[in-house]
């Protein structure tokens, strides 16, 4: 690689940081209910802030493993020991970390990698696309178990791939990666078939080196099976438990049975069509050429595994990303001397990256789950003043059947009244309230239940001068969050 090429790659992994920064700042919230849910309202009942009724059905067959929750009350027993109890803020600390962590990992394998690569137009694109390819950031600072599997899954690849003996240090420090990624999420065992394959007949690493290996994978579950136990409160084997469940007794197939070429059409839709489609060419044309290369077997193993699993969604596969990228990028370094001769080509990868860019800038600047935005506003308004937030039929902080307590107030601070019908707002909206009333609604406009009360716009994520404006009534027809003071009359 020339000198260039690695200055260059120094400016982009600075860049690539700080996008990673950037989204753990504004991509609040969570992309599947799950990230939250079963992690961070886990932690809140282990503080003692969520009732179990609250907690969703995986707490009770024990089938979720409790390191992410732990890592959840580790940063708040730090934080809370500096003075800071903000949930917000602890959220925000966690996609940080996952976003170094994401960052990490994506250097890692363009150091390890790019070397591999014939042309440097190849190895340019594979970095870039490591580090900014739509997805990745977006993903990236998400504290989900698909994410942080897939960061300790890859950095043991990483480790590895280097040049170099093997020693027993970084034999001992991959074991704990690898073993730590089964507890965080189970399903990375697919492309666990696909590391073996390429150890052992690949590879064919020595017994001794892949047995430190399996050594010190049996030391980090056991360590995990550990941190169960604190949580839980009795010994229990989660991977075991999860599969009982998910597979053996099919509970996951209750959420939804689809074929196996499911995951083709979504990741078309969900991953950008024009983007999509030429990395699955790519894709596609780089196992054909490398199938025994080790990401070509990880992404074999991985994709047959969750294509023969009846519950499907486009997320259980993001764990492969840096591997369909790496394989994507090889197919494309192969194509590059035919592919710079031809004029559409230069068409095409600008169309691309200029996709690429107006969606990457899309997701990294807006909430992940635009409602957490909300949260945070009532959470701050109730800690200067008595706050009481009315909603009817529901709770604000519902989010399908369950109750979001992770980012609700501290006790004391708000109180919320679900309200069955308008006659009960009299009994509320009253002259000697002493609170501040407040309703969180998904209109600018106050709801009808609320005709003949004063009302005042506190707090809309959009900016105020585009509110100023209402061509052809964009407003009226648009969902749209909104918190109001609500007056009696």
């Amino acid at each position: 690689m020339s000198m260039t090429a690695s200055n260059s790659y120094r400016n982009w992994f600075i860049f690539g940081l700080l996008v990673q920064v950037i989204a753990a700042c504004f991509s609040v919230g969570w992309l599947h209910p799950d990230e939250h849910f079963q992690i961070f309202e886990f932690y809140n009942y282990k503080r003692g802030l969520s009732p179990l009724s609250d907690l969703p059905w995986e707490y009770g067959a024990k089938c979720r493993s409790a390191l992410q929750p732990f890592i959840v009350y580790c940063y708040s027993v730090v934080l809370n020991a500096i003075g800071i109890s903000s949930p917000f803020f602890l959220a925000f600390l966690l996609r940080l970390s996952m976003g170094v962590l994401t960052w990490f990992t994506a250097i890692r394998l363009i150091k390890v990698l790019t070397p591999g690569f014939t042309t440097e137009k190849g190895a340019n694109m594979f970095a870039v696309c490591s580090l900014f390819l739509w997805f990745v950031p977006y993903l990236g600072v998400r504290f989900s178990a698909e994410t942080i599997s897939a960061d300790l899954f890859f950095l043991a690849i990483s480790l590895m791939l280097q040049s170099g003996k093997r020693s027993f240090l970084s034999l001992s420090v991959i074991g704990l990666l690898l073993g730590f990624t089964l507890f965080f999420r189970l399903q990375m065992s697919f492309a666990f078939v696909g590391l073996g394959i390429w150890i052992l007949f690949v590879a064919k690493w020595p017994v001794k080196h892949w047995s430190i290996i399996v050594l010190f994978a049996i030391v980090a579950m056991g360590l995990s099976v550990c941190v169960d136990h604190w949580y839980y409160n009795e010994w229990v084997f989660a991977p075991y438990n999860y599969f009982n469940v998910n597979i053996v007794q099919n509970v996951a197939a209750k959420f939804g049975v689809f074929p196996w070429y499911y995951y083709f059409p979504q990741f078309i839709e969900k991953g950008i069509a024009p983007i999509a489609l030429v990395m699955l060419f790519f894709f596609f044309k780089g196992v054909w050429k490398r199938p025994l290369d080790l990401f070509s077997l990880v992404c074999i193993t991985f994709f047959l595994g969750h294509f023969f699993i009846g519950h499907k969604e486009l997320r259980f596969l993001f764990p492969a990303s840096f591997a369909f990228i790496y394989v994507a990028g090889r197919a494309f370094d192969d194509l590059v001397p035919v592919l710079t001769e031809k004029k559409i080509y230069k068409v095409i990868f600008k169309v691309l990256v200029v996709v690429n860019i107006g969606v990457l800038i899309f997701k990294i600047l807006t909430p992940s789950k635009e409602l957490v935005k909300y949260y945070s506003f009532i959470y701050n308004y109730a800690q200067h003043r008595p706050t009481q937030i009315i909603a009817f039929e529901k709770s604000p902080y519902k989010e399908d059947k369950a109750e979001c307590n992770f980012y609700k107030p501290l006790p004391g601070t708000i109180e919320i009244t679900v309200l069955n019908d308008t006659s009960s707002l009299r009994n509320v909206l009253t002259p000697d309230n002493k609170r501040s009333v407040i309703f969180l609604g998904t209109s600018l406009h106050p709801p009808k239940e609320l005709d003949g009360y004063r009302t005042e716009l506190l707090y809309c994520q959009l900016p105020g001068w585009l509110l100023k404006y209402n061509f052809n009534h964009w407003q009226d027809r648009s969902f749209i969050w909104a918190v109001f003071r609500v007056y009696p009359k």
